[in-house]
C-alpha cells in the first residue's frame, strides 16, 4: 500500500511513501511549518502500489494450486486403497511419527518465541 499526504487546504500534495508513518510525518512537518501547529483539513490517501497488485494476483495463483491439491487429497482418501493402506501397521507407525514430529515442532516454536 502507498500513503500520500495532501493538504486541502494548501492544495498540495506529497510524494507518496510506502510507510504511513511516513505520509504522518509529512502531515506533522507541515502543520507545523505552514499552520503554525493549527491542524488544516487534510487527508492521507491510501493507494495500491505495484507490489499489492502483484501480491493479490500470487495469493489468487496460491489459492487455486491450495484447493487443487485438496481436491486430490480428497479424492485419494477417499479411494479403497488408501482405506486398506490405513489398517497396516506401517500407516500406524508413519502416523504416529509425522503427529509426534509436528507437536515437537510446534513445542519448540512455543519456546522460542
Amino acid at each position: 500500500m502507498r500513503y500520500t499526504y495532501r493538504c486541502d487546504v494548501c492544495r498540495l500534495t506529497w510524494d507518496a511513501h510506502d510507510d504511513y508513518r511516513d505520509a504522518k510525518a509529512d502531515r506533522k512537518a507541515h502543520m507545523y511549518r505552514v499552520h503554525e501547529g493549527a491542524r488544516p483539513d487534510d487527508q492521507i490517501i491510501e493507494s495500491p502500489g505495484p507490489l499489492d497488485q502483484m501480491g493479490s494476483a500470487a495469493w489468487e495463483a496460491a489459492s487455486l494450486v491450495a484447493q487443487s491439491i485438496a481436491r486430490v487429497a480428497l479424492r485419494g482418501l477417499r479411494s479403497k486403497g488408501f482405506r486398506e493402506a490405513q489398517q497396516t501397521e506401517w500407516f500406524r507407525q508413519a502416523v504416529m511419527f509425522l503427529g509426534g514430529g509436528i507437536l515437537l515442532l510446534v513445542f519448540i516454536n512455543w519456546l522460542t518465541h
